[in-house]
Formats: structure tokens, C-alpha cells, sequence
């Protein structure tokens, strides 16, 4: 019971002390009656009009100067002279917007006359020498010329409050006064401020130390947009005192085109063109929306059927790695790419001016939009950089090696991976500096910059010291040259065709397939190389080719086999049009085995040639050995014949020898008396026949050997024979 009257009390007392403090709120918002705080706390200083401030007849000199002689500059060399021609000029151009936008009513047609036209382009130079007497140094490069204008405007409305509400006679200093304003000063100072505001004019620039006009500082221009939001409706009351446009910045972010808003716009009906500034999105009217979206919509769709078209020239139209006529179509292909690239880069830019220059986006929307598109901008400029020097690289390779007379395809080659990885490293220090002019664009600090650039170098040097050395090897196989593309060599235990040689590996293909080699084995590793480095111009690269071939037959070859054999291989490699620079020897390895090395020069383009090559030679080897292990055999004859027979056999093996065209006999010699017969050892030489002559040739000596033999009754004797007539 006692809980419930405590909880009962507290909860209203807490009521309690909600309603009475709430009253005094109550009673606010009851209240219709609002007055400002100079009515509500007056004043002993009267507002000073502007007309009896005295600056006033010099302003209306200037500005009457400015209109009719629309020349020079804004700034002085005092704060007077800027200051005062900045609010006339700017006050002309206000006039002058306004007089044109109000002459629409009575112009016929929907778009300017030659006239008015004139008269828009002289208030653009004036505002754009207006403009100019702003340091807009700590805007980003970016938006820098866009924020500047409305800098420019804001700081005229600022000017218009200050100018028509200041309580004190505001003395702007000249030259002369600048120099007494200093002599009271503990420090000289180039900066004077105007009284009753935070507008300060200065002549030192950041950016041009030497300077000795006055300037809009930087922080002013910096904070014309917080001094603007805090007197924009007291500027707005001032509409009918003069030098004053009351609606210059709301006309200026609210309606498209620059200056002034096209003459199309503003026939439009009011209730049309009210709802079009409607403001939708962070201060962007409709209009401004709509017409960015459509803006970025046909960017994008342009955009991406460009890279749609990019993305399938590599993979519809590069030739493979084999293909070596394709290679002269790279150049073409590479241009084509430069071309499918190219558009986008002046579509971005339009795109973006179109937005913010004649939409004339503001604020956030405005930084956000053209930051994006400034880093479009600069990545597609990248992009294209690499492409258009890829493009240049093959370009220059084709036009070298047709200068020098030669289609050959390894030289193309050999000259492409000599001239691309220069295009490419220049390709990547132009895309560094693009880089650095983005950075700097959106507003980034030189110095930060540069800070910046060592964590990427720290990474590479702490990361990345195998491509370094990758980079660097491939610098000097590039410099010093021991391998070239086209050369047969064999790196590693890998032998194969050299078919490029990048700034991080070499590429050889091998029987198998494509091995790839860090730069920095190719380096260290032993390199043989087969391949001359010398050719001729025009001429296919010459490989060397060492093949041995074991004369393992049974008897071995004898002396006079192995002389006929060296002879018969270097006639028919000489004579070759595939094996040049031979040199043809017999070795005798450790176990007497004799060994037939040829090695010579032939010139392939790829495995295939290289390896029908070497399966010809080595079979045309094969038959000059077996030519001359049948060119060499032995003629038994029988005890039984007499020595006049024996006296006849080697002239009776010589005629039959002649009748074969090609062949001779070099010796018939009764060489032993074996077990069974008298061996008679005969030596033939043929030469300039192929193969298949030889062996039909052989065919038929061997028959009219037997039929001579019979002829003249010499018996060849078998030893099966001799045993059988023993055991009888």
C-alpha cells in the first residue's frame, strides 16, 4: 500500500515538472510576433547608407568605367583598388544578367540574337576578371574554378550586407594608406581587413611569393559559402538599393547554363519552370537531377560498348603464340584498341562540364561528381597511355625491321622485345605521373604527395625485391644480349626457341611446351647457345645441331669404312641446302666404341622445322652407314680354283662394277686364307646416288658377281657344304 502512494506521488510531481517547464516553450510558440535584434536592442549608431560612405563616388566611377570599358584587370596594388573594382564589376554583371533575362519577355524566338549574345559574352569576361582577384588556392584543382565562381557571387552578396548595413564609415586604404596602416604596426604585414566583416585582402600568395597585388585571401575565398549562409535573407531585403542583385547566387545554382540560363529555359511557363528548381537532392533542383542522370546514363552506356568492344579484341583477334605471321597484325590491332579507347576520355570530360558547368552543381553533389569523374578521367588516360604506346612499340618494330629489307618473322620478333619494354617503362612513368597530377587535382598537398609516394617504394623494397631483380636481369639480357628471340638455346637443362624476353622472364618453347624463365636464372644459369649471332639481313636464324650416331656394327668398321664414311657424310652435308658449317668427325669413346659426331648450322623457325630436320639428316646418316657397311664385304672362292682363276677375279669384279653407274671399285684384295676359302676383300665406293639406287645397284652386282663366277667355274664355297663332303 505504502509502494503504491510513493510510486502515485512521484509520477505526479515528475508531471508537474514537465508541464511548468514546458510553459515558457508554450508560450514562445503561442507568440506570432517575432522581432529582429535590432529592433530589439537599439542602436546609438545609426546605419551609415552606402551613399554616404567615401568610397561611394569612386564606386560609381568604377562601375560606371567597367560597364562601358570592359577591359584590364580586377585586381590593384591596394585594397581599394580590388576591393572597389571586384563589387563594380561585379555589380555590372548583375545588372547586366538582369536586364537580359528580363528582355526575353519581348524577344521572339527560343534562343539568343547576335546582340544579346555580345552582351553575355562581355559580362562573362567581367565576371571572369572578377573571379580572378580571388586566391582560390585551397579549393582541389578539381573543382577549383567552379567553386571559385561561387565564391565570386557569395562574396558580392557578403559585400552588399556589409556595404549597406555598416555603422561605421568604412576607409579603404590605398597605397599611401597601406604604408601609414603599417607604420603603426609592430610588424609589416600585406593584409588589410574590412571592418565589420572577416574579409581580409592580401598580396601574399602561396603560390607567387614575388607578388605585390591585393587578392581575396584564401581563407576569405575559403569561407565566402559560411559568411554567405549567415546573411543570405538580409542580403535578400536589399533588392532595391543599389549596386545590389538580391537573387544573383539563387538565379546562378538554380537554373542551367553559366551566367545566364539559355533562352529556351526561361520561355518555358513559371509554374513549369517552379516545379524544374524545385530542390530534390542536397540543393539540386529537378531540373539539375534529371538531366545529370541522363547525362551519366549515356556515358555509361557509350562507355561500357566501348570496353565491351576492347575486351573482346583481345580475346576474338590476338594471334596465338605460334602463329608468327600473326604477328604482323599486333600493330593494327593495337591501334584499334587506341581508337576504341579514345572517345571516352573527351566523353568524360564533356560529361563532366556538362554537369558542372552548365547544370552547375553545387555543394556536395558538385565535389562528389567531379571527383569521380576526375579519377575516371585519369584511370582511362592511364589505360590509354599503355595501349597507345603498346600501339606505338609494334608500330616502330614493323617499320625497323621493313627498313632494313627483311619480312622475317623472328626478327620482328627479336626487334619487338627490344623496342616494348622501353614503350612500356615509358608507358608506366607517364602513368606515374598521372597519378600524381590526380592526387594533386583532388586536392592533395604536393608535399603529402611525395609522402605518400615512399609507402609504395618501402612495399617494393621490402616486398617485391624478386621482380627488382627480375627487372634489372631483364635490363641486362636486353643490354648485354646473350640470348636473343629466335635463338635455339638451352638454359637450365631446357632447350628450345627463345620467344620473348619481357622485363621479368624469358619464354622458350620447348618440344612440350612454353617454359618460362625468371630473368634472373636466365642470368646466373649457363646458356648454350646454338645460334649464330651473326646472319645476314633478311636471312631465316640458324640454329646448331649436334647429332652422334654409334657404328656399332658387327665386325667394326675398319679403317677404310670409317674413311669412306667421313668422306660420303661430308660430301652429302656439303651439298645440303639444310646443314651448313659442318664439321663431321669419329670419336673413339672409352670403350672403343667408334661414335659419328656431325654438327653443323640449319635454319628453323619453330619445333616443327627443327625436329623434320633433324629426323632427315640423321636418317640420310643412317643410310650412308649402311651404304658403306654393304660397299665393304668379302668374296670367298673355293681351294680348288686354280691361280690363273684367282689372277681374274679382281678384273672380273671391276667390269662388273663399271656397268653400275655411280659406283667404282677401289680395291679387291686377296686379303686371307681362311678355314673354308680364299677371301678376297672387296672395297666399292659409290657416291651422288640415293638410297634406293644403291640398294637396287647392289642388288645387281651381287647377282652378276654369281653369274660371272659360274661363267668361269668358280666355286664360292659354303662351309655347311665343306662339313658335309668331310663327314662322307
Amino acid at each position: 500500500m505504502i509502494k503504491r502512494q510513493f510510486l502515485r506521488s512521484f509520477l505526479l510531481g515528475l508531471v508537474c515538472v514537465f508541464v511548468f517547464s514546458g510553459l515558457p516553450s508554450l508560450a514562445a510558440l503561442k507568440s506570432t510576433d517575432s522581432t529582429s535584434i535590432n529592433s530589439k536592442y537599439e542602436s546609438s549608431y545609426p546605419v551609415i547608407p552606402i551613399e554616404e560612405q567615401p568610397f561611394y563616388e569612386e564606386l560609381v566611377s568604377r562601375a560606371d568605367l567597367w560597364l562601358h570599358t570592359p577591359l584590364g584587370q580586377v585586381v590593384g596594388n591596394s585594397p581599394r583598388d580590388t576591393l572597389l573594382n571586384f563589387y563594380a564589376v561585379m555589380a555590372d554583371v548583375g545588372i547586366v544578367i538582369d536586364d537580359v533575362t528580363a528582355a526575353h519577355i519581348n524577344d521572339p524566338g527560343w534562343f539568343w540574337d547576335r546582340q544579346t549574345l555580345a552582351e553575355m559574352e562581355e559580362a562573362e569576361e567581367l565576371f571572369s576578371a572578377a573571379v580572378a582577384s580571388l586566391d582560390a588556392s585551397l579549393f582541389p584543382q578539381a573543382v577549383r574554378p567552379y567553386l571559385a565562381d561561387e565564391a565570386a557571387i557569395q562574396l558580392k552578396h557578403v559585400l552588399d550586407y556589409v556595404f549597406h548595413n555598416s555603422r561605421q564609415e568604412l576607409t579603404i586604404p590605398d597605397a599611401s594608406g597601406m604604408r601609414v596602416i603599417n607604420d603603426g604596426r609592430s610588424k609589416d604585414t600585406q593584409s588589410w581587413t574590412l571592418p565589420g566583416s572577416s574579409i581580409v585582402m592580401t598580396s601574399q600568395l602561396a603560390d607567387d611569393p614575388v607578388n605585390t597585388d591585393y587578392f581575396f585571401s584564401a581563407e576569405t575565398v575559403l569561407s565566402a559559402a559560411q559568411m554567405y549562409d549567415h546573411i543570405r535573407l538580409q542580403a535578400e531585403e536589399l533588392a532595391a538599393e543599389p549596386f545590389v542583385a538580391a537573387t544573383f547566387y539563387q538565379d546562378f545554382i538554380h537554373t542551367p547554363g553559366h551566367l545566364f540560363p539559355p533562352k529556351w529555359y526561361l520561355m518555358m511557363p513559371k509554374p513549369l519552370r517552379g516545379a524544374f528548381e524545385t530542390e530534390v537532392l542536397l540543393g539540386e533542383t529537378l531540373f539539375q537531377v534529371a538531366l545529370s542522370i541522363i547525362a551519366v546514363a549515356l556515358f555509361a552506356l557509350v562507355s561500357l560498348k566501348l570496353i565491351q568492344n576492347l575486351v573482346l579484341s583481345y580475346r576474338d583477334h590476338a594471334p596465338s603464340r605460334d602463329d608468327l605471321q600473326g604477328i604482323w597484325m599486333l600493330d593494327g590491332i593495337a591501334w584499334k584498341r587506341v581508337l576504341i579507347v579514345l572517345p571516352i576520355l573527351p566523353l568524360t570530360k564533356l560529361t563532366e562540364l556538362f554537369v558542372d558547368e552548365y547544370l552547375n552543381f553545387t555543394g556536395v553533389p558538385l565535389l562528389v561528381f567531379t571527383i569521380v569523374f576526375e579519377v575516371l578521367f585519369f584511370g582511362i588516360c592511364i589505360v590509354f597511355s599503355f595501349l597507345f604506346f603498346e600501339a606505338l612499340g609494334r608500330s616502330l618494330s614493323e617499320a625497323f625491321v621493313k627498313f632494313s629489307g627483311s619480312h622475317e618473322s623472328w626478327k620482328l620478333l627479336r626487334t619487338s622485345n627490344r623496342i616494348m619494354p622501353l614503350c612500356r617503362i615509358s608507358a608506366g612513368i607517364i602513368s606515374i605521373f598521372l597519378i600524381y597530377n590526380m592526387l594533386l587535382q583532388l586536392g592533395l598537398s604536393p608535399t603529402l604527395v611525395l609522402a605518400l609516394s615512399t609507402v609504395p617504394g618501402l612495399a617494393i623494397g621490402l616486398g617485391a625485391s624478386k621482380l627488382l631483380s627480375n627487372l634489372f636481369a631483364g635490363l641486362s639480357l636486353q643490354t648485354d644480349r646473350p640470348l636473343r628471340v629466335g635463338e635455339f638455346c638451352e638454359i637450365g637443362g631446357d632447350l628450345g626457341f627463345i620467344r620473348k624476353i619481357g622485363l621479368r622472364s624469358v619464354e622458350l618453347q620447348t618440344v612440350t611446351g612454353i617454359v618460362t624463365i625468371p630473368n634472373s636464372v636466365a642470368e646466373e644459369t649457363v646458356v648454350n647457345n646454338f645460334s649464330r649471332n651473326k646472319t645476314n639481313a633478311g636471312s631465316v636464324q640458324s640454329q646448331g645441331l649436334e647429332l652422334r650416331i654409334d657404328l656399332d656394327q658387327d665386325p667394326a668398321f675398319g679403317p677404310d669404312q670409317i674413311t669412306d664414311l667421313l668422306e660420303l657424310v661430308r660430301h652429302n652435308l656439303a651439298s645440303s641446302a639444310e646443314f651448313s658449317c659442318t664439321c663431321v668427325t669419329v670419336e673413339v669413346d672409352s670403350g672403343d666404341q667408334a661414335v659419328l659426331v656431325c654438327i653443323g648450322l640449319i635454319k628453323a623457325q619453330g619445333w616443327s622445322d627443327y625436329l623434320a630436320m633433324k629426323e632427315r639428316i640423321a636418317v640420310r646418316l643412317k643410310q650412308l652407314i649402311d651404304q658403306v657397311e654393304r660397299s665393304h664385304f668379302v668374296l670367298p672362292v673355293a681351294y680348288e680354283t686354280s691361280a690363273e682363276k684367282l689372277q681374274v677375279i679382281p678384273s672380273l669384279l671391276r667390269s662388273v662394277v663399271a656397268a653400275n653407274p655411280g659406283f667404282s671399285m677401289r680395291a679387291c684384295r686377296l686379303m686371307e686364307i681362311s678355314e673354308f676359302s680364299y677371301d678376297f676383300k672387296c672395297h666399292l665406293f659409290a657416291d651422288g646416288i640415293d638410297y634406293k639406287c644403291f640398294n637396287d645397284s647392289i642388288d645387281r652386282i651381287n647377282k652378276a658377281i654369281l653369274a660371272e663366277m659360274a661363267a668361269q667355274q668358280i666355286v664360292i664355297p659354303y662351309p655347311t657344304a665343306i662339313e658335309i663332303q668331310r663327314d662322307d
